[in-house]
């Protein structure tokens, strides 16, 4: 375990000083707090550096139109048991819903179709200027999400997808998503967990410890940063995704786990390219929280860009 350097004082999610550095991963030390267990990069990297990654490339793709075209069905089947699992919880699927950290659309474009009135808010303008454009219209807002300004009271539904992790303060940032909502409305946030069998089994390997990603959570310290945010009805599950091996191949070709790349790239290689690119519901790294903010009175609405 390591121990030496600039200890972090407290924790951001729970306030606690009995912190630990534990390893370095990519050269940035991983902390956890004994009290929550959430761990975080300390000292974080700079927004030079982050800038360097979230670049037009950031989200992974296909190498060609057949290849883009098979990713984003796997997108949009996500999406859609997304929003499966936000409708169940609200009891509609209806209603003004923000994405924030929305990437190309595909979420918004599946809310849309099934009636929602979405908007939504990227950091990356090549990704807000996409999603604008499957969407038909201004509905997306580029710019820092941590700095971003967002009306209070004016969604029925928000949703926060692979995005709490990276932000510098999670507690402002889970406050204002929850401002943002109407009394009553609902939260789905999805980020990776550190109770997934992936974290379990790889360990300081995991292929979520990376540099762009800040803060790494469990199920009981998302939980207590919800509640802390003020949130109740907080419900967390294990997460799925629809992906193929295809895609998991390539993912790790980009973030290279020992053993394990090398593992999934032979696997793709024994299998015939129709069986390699099924989509499959996987329980991969990841865990969905549902919540909702207490009921109030409402707020004042917010108009999409552009309106």
């Amino acid at each position: 375990m390591e121990t030496a350097g600039r200890d972090p004082g407290s924790c951001a999610v729970c306030g606690g000083s009995g912190l630990e550095g534990l390893f370095f991963r990519h050269g940035q030390r991983v902390w956890r707090c004994r009290s929550c267990g959430v761990r975080f990069l300390h000292p974080q990297p700079g927004d030079a550096v982050l800038q360097s990654i979230y670049t037009d490339g950031y989200f992974l793709g296909g190498d060609d139109a057949e290849g883009r075209a098979r990713t984003a069905a796997l997108k949009a089947a996500t999406a859609a048991l997304y929003l499966d699992r936000l409708g169940a919880f609200r009891g509609e699927d209806r209603g003004r819903l923000l994405e924030v950290g929305c990437g190309d659309g595909w979420l918004l474009a599946e809310a849309q179709a099934r009636g929602y009135d979405v908007s939504g808010a990227e950091i990356s303008a090549h990704a807000a200027e996409e999603a604008n454009r499957r969407l038909g219209g201004p509905r997306v807002a580029g710019g820092s999400l941590e700095d971003m300004p967002l009306p209070e009271a004016a969604f029925d539904a928000v949703v926060c997808a692979d995005v709490v992790e990276h932000v510098r303060s999670p507690l402002p940032f889970l406050r204002r998503l929850q401002k943002a909502l109407r009394p009553g409305g609902a939260l789905l946030l999805v980020t990776p967990s550190l109770d997934s069998w992936s974290a379990r089994v790889l360990r300081r390997h995991w292929m979520e410890y990376k540099v762009e990603h800040l803060f790494y959570f469990g199920s009981r310290s998302l939980h207590l940063a919800l509640r802390a945010a003020g949130f109740e009805e907080v419900r967390i599950e294990a997460n799925r995704k629809v992906l193929t091996l295809d895609y998991v191949a390539h993912h790790f070709r980009r973030f290279r786990v020992p053993l394990i790349s090398s593992g999934v790239g032979l696997a793709r290689r024994a299998l015939p390219s129709s069986l390699a690119q099924r989509p499959m519901r996987i329980p991969a790294a990841g865990m969905a929280a549902l919540a909702r903010r207490p009921r109030g009175p409402r707020g004042s609405n917010w108009r999409i860009p552009g309106e």
